[in-house]
């Protein structure tokens, strides 16, 4: 039932995908073949299974479309079970879950149009405050940044920083850096706002400390290597530009679902010796 939940709302997400970076309304009209035109029944949207009986074809027209669709349907509805199997019945397993919808969309709309919609990022973030704060709230103030200063001999103080807030000023502010050095060396825009935003929401949930900078040389390193496979069979130069979107979309849900395996990895790897 969870498959199915999350398969539907797969569906729903491949309508954000087209229509979002159109502006045109998410729900009206309903959802129509882009080769014919005819509108769409029930026996073609059900998740996965109008794909595979109807062999990837309109029914209508017979022309065919893109598994693409399926592959979402299916991945968000194994995403759902992960999730829960993961994190239990918890707050966390459908709020991560919210996260990596939007990390689906950002994938997909930044392959195709070079953008990140901020509504994604702004839910992103939204996800980390509110993750945080049930953290404090439930007395939990381990999980916040405390800063001490001593005024004199017996006088100080101390604030509880909390961490969404502090991993999103360092998230976005390390991608800042990153745009601005890039940008004097290479002459030329290195990185989108967008993909600054979305560190930022980022570094709301994963805070300012291993988790965010193993999201970030996962991230780094993806993009990496899908810059080099491109250029070996032609589809980029040297000097194109390839959307960094969906390399820190597949860096998110690697250490938002796996984090306590692939977090240690990276870390002796790269940081810790």
């Amino acid at each position: 039932m969870i498959f199915l939940m999350g398969a539907a709302i797969g569906s729903f997400l491949n309508v954000v995908i087209f229509r979002l970076p159109r502006r045109e309304s998410l729900v009206y009209p309903r959802s129509r073949c882009l080769s014919c035109g005819e509108e769409l029944g029930v026996i073609d949207l059900v998740p996965v299974l109008s794909y595979l009986g109807l062999r990837g074809r309109c029914r209508h027209c017979r022309r065919s479309y893109s598994p693409r669709y399926m592959l979402v349907e299916a991945f968000t509805g194994l995403a759902a079970v992960g999730a829960l199997q993961l994190f239990g019945p918890t707050l966390k397993a459908p709020l991560l879950f919210i996260v990596f919808c939007c990390l689906v969309v950002v994938f997909f709309i930044d392959l195709d149009h070079y953008i990140i919609p901020d509504e994604t990022v702004a839910i992103i973030a939204a996800v980390g405050i509110v993750l945080d704060l049930a953290t404090l709230l439930s007395g939990g103030t381990g999980s916040a940044l405390v800063f001490n200063e001593r005024l004199s001999v017996g006088t100080g103080y101390e604030v509880l920083l909390p961490k969404s807030l502090v991993g999103m000023a360092m998230g976005a502010g390390l991608f800042v850096v990153i745009a601005f050095v890039s940008e004097r060396v290479f002459k030329r825009p290195g990185m989108g706002w967008g993909d600054v935003k979305l560190a930022g929401a980022m570094g709301a949930i994963l805070g300012p400390g291993y988790q965010f900078f193993t999201f970030f040389i996962i991230s780094v390193i993806v993009g990496a290597v899908v810059g080099v496979i491109c250029m070996a069979f032609g589809r980029c130069g040297r000097r194109d530009y390839i959307p960094f979107g969906p390399m820190l979309a597949v860096a998110a849900v690697l250490v938002l679902y796996f984090g306590s395996a692939v977090t240690p990895v990276v870390m002796s790897r790269f940081v810790i010796q």
